[in-house]
């Protein structure tokens, strides 16, 4: 009976070695060969194109959209408000596009956003005076850095303001990246014209 007895802890003793065998090994290809993930997340585009043009068909202004950004420019956000119709300044459409600029090992942010409501720039950015100009396909846009150092570029034409910027945050997109969206924008036309 004791010859049994230690031979059944013997058994479960080279079980254990056994299963402490097995474990190793898959904690070594756990940490040495299984494929991991990049570290970044996936980004998550939004459509603009449709959404775009049925603002432009409610809009008292033709709006302005890029096209032809390189495939790295992803649309991430995109806010619509469009005309009331009331009587206190219901005519004013705000559109607002967000984007991450995601060249491999590198993302920045930028953001575009147009009003035609009065003073669009002070209710956008608030008091951010301009600091010179920066040449866009030979328009001058003005250029609104913030204390913080964000950028921000802007131009007025009549009733529409196109404010572009960085994001205001962690990341921000270059002068360079903001006058290329600035170069791109196009005027949207309305669905179903």
């Amino acid at each position: 009976m004791a010859q049994r007895q230690r031979r059944g802890q013997e058994t479960i003793r080279d079980m254990i070695l056994s299963l402490a065998a097995v474990m190793a090994g898959v904690l070594v290809f756990v940490i040495f060969v299984m494929p991991r993930g990049g570290d970044e997340t996936a980004v998550k585009v939004v459509a603009t194109a449709e959404p775009m043009a049925a603002f432009a068909r409610q809009t008292s202004y033709t709006p302005l959209a890029p096209a032809g950004l390189p495939g790295y420019w992803k649309p991430t956000s995109l806010r619509l408000t469009g005309p009331t119709g009331g009587s206190d300044g219901g005519d004013i459409a705000e559109a607002a596009i967000g984007y991450v600029i995601d060249r491999s090992g590198h993302r920045t942010y930028a953001r575009l956003r147009e009003s035609n409501a009065p003073k669009a720039v002070q209710k956008l950015l608030g008091n951010r005076p301009p600091h010179g100009t920066v040449d866009v396909d030979g328009t001058p846009w003005e250029q609104r850095p913030d204390a913080d150092g964000h950028l921000a570029i802007s131009r007025t034409d009549k009733d529409l303001t196109v404010i572009i910027d960085d994001g205001g945050g962690k990341g921000g997109a270059t002068q360079a990246d903001l006058v290329a969206l600035a170069e791109s924008l196009q005027p949207v036309q309305p669905s179903g014209a």
